[in-house]
């Protein structure tokens, strides 16, 4: 599969500003950066194997689950590139 680029809905970008604003006043600057820098790696990965995580709750998602943060991040594989939908929190019991 060729690599497609990578964007971020404005869902999404609202998401990970509230999270990073959530640790950085529930625990510190560092925990908030640290959340950002995992949300990074998990979005690098996305990009690169798409295909390799669960099918979402909502037709035509995908999602992965992030293990040292509690978020799952939702996103849609588009035939010109990847959208990451939002981060959610795991547990939200979102789209039911």
């Amino acid at each position: 599969m060729e690599k497609k680029p990578l964007k971020w809905a404005k869902r999404a970008q609202i998401d990970r500003q509230r999270i990073a604003e959530f640790y950085t006043e529930e625990a510190s600057e560092i925990v908030a950066y640290e959340a950002l820098e995992t949300i990074k790696s998990a979005a690098s990965k996305i990009k690169a194997n798409p295909l390799a995580y669960r099918t979402g709750k909502r037709s035509g998602t995908r999602e992965m689950v992030m293990r040292r943060f509690p978020y799952v991040i939702v996103y849609r594989i588009l035939p010109t590139r990847i959208t990451i939908l939002r981060f959610l929190h795991q547990a939200l019991r979102y789209f039911n």
